[in-house]
C-alpha cells in the first residue's frame, strides 16, 4: 500500500469524523503531502503519513468541538508560533468563513507556511506574518487588539502564552491553547495569575474527545479588559521572566 493511498485513507476517516467535504479533504491531502515532502526546514519530526494525519490533523480538528471557536467562525484568527501550520491550516480548511493569520518568527518556517497556504487553497483568507508576536502586537502594529481567536499548540507554557496573546486579542476574544491535562494542572495557577495581570479571565477547559492524543484539553482564556500600556514587554522577556511564576 503506497504512502499516498494511506494518507488519503487516513484523511477520509478524519474528515468523516468532522463532517468535512471532498474539497476540504483534497485540501488537507495537498497540505499533508507538502508537509511530508518539505526538506528546507524542520517543520515536523513525523515521517509516517498516518501519524501525521492523526497526530497533527486530527488533533487540530478536535478544536472544532470548542464552543468559543464555533462562536467566532467569521472572525479574524491568529495561529501563534504557527511552525508547521498546526492547528491554523487544518482549521482554516474546515471553517471557510474564518480568516487566519499564521505568525512565526523563523524565516524557513515562514517559507513553508507560504507554500502550505497555496497548497491548501487558502490564498486570500490565510496569510503569513514572519515576525515576533511582540512586534506584531506593539502599539500601532496591525496585530494589536486585532483577533477574535488566538490559537496556540506546542508553543510555550500557559503563563507565557497568556502574556503574548493578550495584546493580540480584541476585547471579548479568546486564547485557545491545546494542552494535556497534566500540563494544565502544572501550569494553571501561574497562568491564572498572569491572566489577571494581563486583563484576561479563565474559562472552563474543554475536553477534546475527538483528539487522538491522550488527555487532550483546550485551555480557554477570554480577554475582558483593554490592553495594558505595558504590553507587550520586550522581545523574549515573557519567556525569560514569566508573569505569575
Amino acid at each position: 500500500m503506497s504512502d499516498d493511498f494511506r494518507t488519503r485513507a487516513a484523511l477520509e476517516r478524519v474528515a468523516a469524523t468532522h463532517g468535512l467535504g471532498v474539497d476540504q479533504t483534497d485540501a488537507l491531502h495537498a497540505f499533508v503531502k507538502l508537509l511530508l515532502g518539505w526538506r528546507r526546514a524542520n517543520v515536523t519530526g513525523l515521517t509516517d503519513p498516518v501519524a501525521v494525519v492523526d497526530t497533527l490533523i486530527g488533533d487540530s480538528l478536535a478544536l472544532l468541538s470548542v464552543p468559543q471557536l464555533r462562536e467566532r467562525e467569521t472572525g479574524a484568527w491568529l495561529d501563534l508560533g504557527a511552525g508547521a501550520g498546526i492547528p491554523g491550516i487544518p482549521l482554516a480548511v474546515a471553517v471557510p468563513d474564518a480568516t487566519v493569520t499564521l505568525l512565526d518568527a523563523v524565516a524557513k518556517k515562514c517559507a513553508f507556511l507560504e507554500a502550505a497556504v497555496t497548497a491548501a487553497g487558502l490564498s486570500g483568507r490565510a496569510h503569513v506574518v514572519c515576525a515576533r508576536s511582540e512586534h506584531h502586537a506593539s502599539p500601532g502594529a496591525p496585530g494589536r487588539d486585532a483577533y477574535t481567536v488566538v490559537l496556540a499548540r506546542a508553543v510555550s507554557e500557559l503563563p507565557v502564552l497568556v502574556e503574548l496573546a493578550a495584546p493580540l486579542l480584541a476585547e471579548g476574544g479568546v486564547l485557545l491553547a491545546s494542552k494535556t491535562r497534566r500540563a494544565l494542572e502544572e501550569e494553571s495557577d501561574a497562568a491564572a495569575a498572569a491572566a489577571e495581570r494581563c486583563g484576561l479571565g479563565s474559562e472552563p477547559p474543554v475536553l477534546l474527545f475527538a483528539s487522538p492524543l491522550d488527555e487532550a484539553v483546550c485551555v480557554v482564556f477570554r480577554k475582558k479588559e483593554p490592553t495594558a500600556d505595558w504590553l507587550p514587554r520586550r522581545e523574549g522577556v515573557a519567556a525569560k521572566r514569566p508573569l505569575g511564576v
